[in-house]
C-alpha cells in the first residue's frame, strides 16, 4: 500500500516537469519557419474586382534543417491559411504547395507589403486544422 506522503512527494517533485511540458513545444499548435523569398509580385490589377490587390511570394526554407519540415507541411496542408511576419509586422495569407517545385510554396496574400528576392520572412504554420 502506497502511503499518502509518498504520493504527495511524487506529485510535488513532478509538478515543475508537468508545468514545463504544458508550456513548451509539446503542446504547440503552430510552428514558425524562416523562409527565403525567391520571387514576389506587385499587386495584381484585373477587371475582376476580387483579384485586384492580390500578391504572391514564391518561397522555400531559409535553413537546410527546415527543409523536411516545410516539405511535409506543404504536402499535408496545402491551401491552408497562414500568418507571416515581415519587417516586424504580421500578415495573413494562403500557402500552397507547388507539386513540381520541390520544397517550394506559393504564398498568396492581399496586404500592401512586398518582400523582395532573398528577404527572409517568418511563416507561422498551423499544425492543427
Amino acid at each position: 500500500m502506497i502511503r499518502k506522503s509518498k504520493i504527495r512527494w511524487v506529485l510535488l517533485s513532478l509538478w515543475p516537469l508537468l508545468l514545463l511540458t504544458a508550456s513548451s513545444g509539446f503542446c504547440q499548435d503552430k510552428i514558425t519557419l524562416p523562409c527565403e523569398v525567391m520571387e514576389s509580385s506587385e499587386a495584381l490589377k484585373s477587371s475582376m474586382g476580387k483579384l485586384n490587390g492580390v500578391r504572391y511570394v514564391l518561397l522555400h526554407h531559409a535553413n537546410a534543417a527546415d527543409r523536411e519540415t516545410l516539405s511535409k507541411w506543404l504536402k499535408a496542408r496545402s491551401g491552408t491559411e497562414v500568418k507571416f511576419t515581415f519587417d516586424r509586422k504580421e500578415y495573413k495569407g494562403i500557402l500552397c504547395r507547388l507539386a513540381y517545385c520541390f520544397g517550394r510554396g506559393l504564398l498568396i496574400y492581399t496586404a500592401d507589403v512586398r518582400p523582395m528576392k532573398r528577404d527572409i520572412i517568418d511563416v507561422i504554420l498551423p499544425l492543427t486544422p
